[in-house]
This record gives structure tokens, sequence and C-alpha cells, in this order.
């Protein structure tokens, strides 16, 4: 029950003795668990708020040939709208070598894409930079070399 007395205006004792301004420890745990729960549901809500629409991991790459790389990867999307992706194959210089724009259709909100990129020489690395709306950087070929047309073909 609220006091009209301010803690200043009584002396140590009686603050203590009538529990002026003293709080239970039950009341502090009741008060502790609420706020983390409330901190706990807040998180949950703005990780689904800011979680991406298109999830994408990338499964393997391998050398082929000089001029391909197949690219291995999966989408997961909310939906089975067509899903524009990003891949490219670097050099052990980080240059590109191979840089792609593939457009894949979700069955059942998954796909799993063995995409043959067509690279300038062999390549060291590669990975996918992004699909959906993720904002990709624009290749990043050296001086004077012609980036190749895509996709490979015999």
């Amino acid at each position: 029950m609220p006091t009209p007395f301010n803690r200043s205006q009584l002396s140590p004792q009686m603050a203590e003795r009538y529990g002026i301004n003293h709080r239970s420890w039950t009341s502090r745990i009741v008060t502790y668990v609420l706020a983390l729960g409330f901190a706990l549901i807040l998180g949950f809500v703005a990780f689904q708020v800011t979680r991406p629409g298109v999830d994408y991991e990338l499964i393997s790459w391998k050398v082929v040939a000089p001029d391909r790389t197949d690219v291995t990867f999966r989408v997961r999307s909310q939906n089975d709208d067509p899903v524009m992706c990003v891949v490219r194959a670097q050099d052990s210089s980080r240059a590109d070598v191979g840089y792609a724009t593939v457009s894949l259709i979700p069955v059942n909100g998954s796909a799993a894409v063995t995409y043959p990129l067509h690279t300038a020489i062999g390549s060291y690395t590669a990975e996918v930079l992004g699909c959906g709306d993720d904002p990709v950087p624009a290749a990043q070929f050296p001086q004077g070399v012609v980036p190749p047309t895509q996709p490979w073909t015999p």
C-alpha cells in the first residue's frame, strides 16, 4: 500500500520498521521475469519482421573446365514466385572471372539448382551473392576483361 510520506521525511528506523520503499524479493523476481519475457517476445517479433523473404545457401561448387564452374545452391522462399539470384566465381586474387543472374522458380517454397557458370579463366572460388531483394555488388572484372556470356554452353 502506498504511503503519503516521503522516505526523506522519516528517520531510518521508521522507514525500516514500516518497510517504506522496501520491495520484496518476490516482486523483484516477478518484475525481472516479466521484463525478460517482454524482451524475448519483442526480439522474436523483430526477427520475424526483418527476416528476409528468401533464404539461400551455397551447397557446393566445382571447377569442371578452365571456362566452366558448376555452382550448386538451394533457395527457400515463402511462396512460389520467381526468384532472381546472383552467383559469381573469382580467381585467386579475388577478381571476378564469372558473374551471372540466375532466375528460378521454387516448387513448394524450395529449389535447388546447379548452374553452369561460364568463366573467363579457371576459378578459385564461387559464391552466391544474394537472392530476391538482397543488394548485391556489381561485377568486379579486371580492366580489359570481357565478362563471359552466360550460361556456359559447349
